[in-house]
């Protein structure tokens, strides 16, 4: 149970970075030098990604488990 809820907290906090990017916005500066949290962006791929990937991997193992004990 506590594997399920690391990963979908890294899920969270994935779709997370992707609301901050987008609440923070962009600017232009006077001398026309574009600022935006571009960081944000893979750091939420790789969260969300990693997330997915591991509820996949802990359903699959779950899975086979339970079919195991048939």
């Amino acid at each position: 149970m506590k594997a399920g809820l690391f990963f979908f907290s890294l899920v969270l906090l994935g779709v997370g970075c992707g609301v901050a990017f987008n609440l923070i916005g962009s600017t232009v500066d006077a001398n026309g030098v574009l600022h935006e949290p571009f960081f944000l962006v893979p750091i939420g791929y790789l969260l969300g990604i990693s997330g997915l990937g591991g509820l996949a991997v802990l359903a699959a193992w779950r899975g086979g488990r339970h079919l195991a004990r048939r």
